[in-house]
């Protein structure tokens, strides 16, 4: 289900479809839930159901003001990824690959690297 289609953000499967795949806290009491779901269900429209679903916007454009000849750290300094990290992170890299967001490179053409940091959401 795209909210770009002729049936538009609010097309009922759709809605179904995103309040069924947000996470609700187990510590929600009924009615907290049931305000939870009217919550996404009333701004469905900005929920996408796959990061291949989101569209680029051209109005905003980024630009790092790094002087020309200017060096980084090429080295990641990093404890190896656990097994859940890895399960959890490897699928999110790939599908930001398949949705054209990143993408490999050949090692020469590497300017910096940093650590990934995974922490779990405090709430």
């Amino acid at each position: 289900f795209t909210r770009l289609t002729a049936c538009g953000p609010f097309y009922p499967p759709r809605v179904e479809a995103i309040v069924n795949a947000v996470k609700y806290s187990p510590h929600l009491n009924e009615e907290q839930l049931r305000k939870s779901h009217e919550l996404v269900m009333e701004f469905a429209d900005v929920f996408a159901l796959s990061i291949r679903k989101v569209k680029p916007v051209d109005f905003v454009k980024f630009h790092l003001q790094i002087p020309q000849n200017t060096t980084f750290l090429k080295k990641v300094h990093q404890w190896p990824l656990t097994k859940l990290q890895r399960e959890y992170l490897f699928p999110v890299l790939d599908d930001m690959r398949c949705a054209g967001i990143t993408h490999f490179i050949p090692s020469d053409e590497v300017k910096v690297v940093a650590s990934i940091v995974l922490v779990q959401k405090a709430h």
